[in-house]
């Protein structure tokens, strides 16, 4: 199964002013996780529920996601990015 990011507004809001080398490290990764969003290379679990997960955005930042099993999404929630 292929999975649907989609950022919620929090995110989006967060994106505001990213420079362009933080969206393309942002679309490549958001990729990985499409295709496996519990791929223990690319993320890892936050909390005691494996759906709850953070992926490192390189050396730049970071996002937190969640895992919808049932609707294919992806749903990011958070982004940091310090680079």
């Amino acid at each position: 199964m292929t999975y649907r990011p989609w950022l919620e507004g929090a995110a989006l809001r967060q994106m505001a002013g990213l420079p362009l080398e933080a969206l393309e490290t942002l679309v490549r990764v958001l990729s990985r996780i499409c295709d496996d969003p519990y791929e223990r290379l690319f993320s890892t679990a936050l909390r005691d529920d494996p759906r709850e997960r953070m992926a490192e955005l390189g050396d730049g930042g970071f996002i937190e996601y969640s895992v919808d099993d049932d609707a294919g999404l992806i749903h990011v929630y958070h982004l940091v990015w310090t680079g």
